[in-house]
This record gives structure tokens, C-alpha cells and sequence, in this order.
């Protein structure tokens, strides 16, 4: 996998001074409480939404804290804000469509080694204009295009990887549906 995606989306994405909260819209809002609880088995206990200043892009996100912490899925929606040169989908193509970068892992406290995802992004089918998996069996994210914006979807629990990645595209498939039903909703 490329030295990280996680590490080079968050690279670009550094605080700024200025506030786009109003450019985006209620991200807590794109998936129901009743459609989580109906994936993962437990009932929202809490959702706390974010909207951290970037400079480049907007950026919402909103954790779904479950029962089961370890259960519990984090939504993240990036869009184009008006200040930017290069959007959402140019950023895309260069993350998940560059040159890849030489596998590496890292080592836990206790010096054993542990894999960090050493395949490149998984492509998903069925979901947005086009979707990748990034994880390994501890962490995983769902990464969907739609339009000139993306959502990355990280579900938890001890699940295989096979069964995460059904679960964040139904996820997906909620959040896009509710996001273009919105005043500022993607393209479709």
C-alpha cells in the first residue's frame, strides 16, 4: 500500500484559519440511527459531529459511538470549498490512481512487528462513481467517490474484512442517497 493513504490524505488536509462549516452539510445526518443499528447489531448511544478547518477542502466528519465501543463507525464527507484549486476527485486520481509507494509496516510497543495493510487499496464495486478498502484485520475504511466529493467509512468490530467492506457499502450506499437528497448533495 502506499506509504499510508491515511497519512497523505491528512497531509494535504492541514488546519487553516478559516471556518467552512456552512459550506457543508449535517454529516451526522446521512446515516440513521435505525440503518446503523440494523448493520451492527447495537443502538446508537451517541454521535458527536466535527468539522475540522482544513486548507484544502471541506471536511465534516461525525463518530456513531455504540454500546460495544470497539462496534462503533466514524463518517467522514470531503467536498470541494470554494477556495480550492484542486477538488476532491483531482486529489483522488493522484492518491489512489499514483505511483505506488514501497510497503511498509510498524511495530507495536512491544516490539513484535505488525502488518500495516502492505496491498494496495482493494477496489469496491457496487458503490459511488468508484470505491476503494484500505485496512488490515485491526482497521479498515471505506473510501467513495461520488462527483467531486468522497466519504470514508470505517466501521470497527473484529469482523473479516470481507464482512466490514459489505457492511461500510451499505453504509456508503445510505449516506450518498441522503447526501444528494440535501441542498448541497453531490452530483449524481
Amino acid at each position: 500500500m502506499r506509504a499510508s493513504i491515511l497519512s497523505c490524505l491528512v497531509a494535504s488536509l492541514l488546519l487553516v484559519p478559516a471556518s467552512r462549516a456552512e459550506e457543508l452539510p449535517d454529516v451526522c445526518s446521512l446515516l440513521p440511527a435505525a440503518e446503523i443499528e440494523a448493520i451492527q447489531g447495537e443502538p446508537v448511544a451517541a454521535t458527536k459531529g466535527s468539522a475540522p478547518e482544513r486548507a484544502a477542502f471541506a471536511v465534516s466528519q461525525c463518530f456513531y459511538t455504540l454500546p460495544t465501543f470497539t462496534r462503533s463507525i466514524s463518517l467522514e464527507l470531503t467536498m470541494r470549498s470554494a477556495k480550492d484549486e484542486v477538488g476532491p476527485r483531482e486529489h483522488w486520481r493522484r492518491v489512489f490512481h499514483g505511483p505506488r509507494e514501497a510497503p511498509q509496516s510498524s511495530t507495536r510497543a512491544s516490539g513484535r512487528e505488525a502488518a500495516v495493510d502492505a496491498d494496495a487499496p482493494r477496489p469496491v464495486g457496487g458503490v459511488g462513481d468508484e470505491a476503494f478498502w484500505t485496512g488490515n484485520s485491526l482497521v479498515g475504511a471505506l473510501y467513495v467517490l461520488k462527483g467531486d466529493a468522497y466519504l470514508r467509512i470505517s466501521i470497527g468490530g473484529a469482523e473479516d474484512a470481507s464482512i466490514r467492506i459489505k457492511k461500510t457499502k451499505r453504509l456508503a450506499k445510505v449516506a450518498l442517497k441522503q447526501l444528494h437528497s440535501s441542498d448541497k448533495g453531490v452530483a449524481s
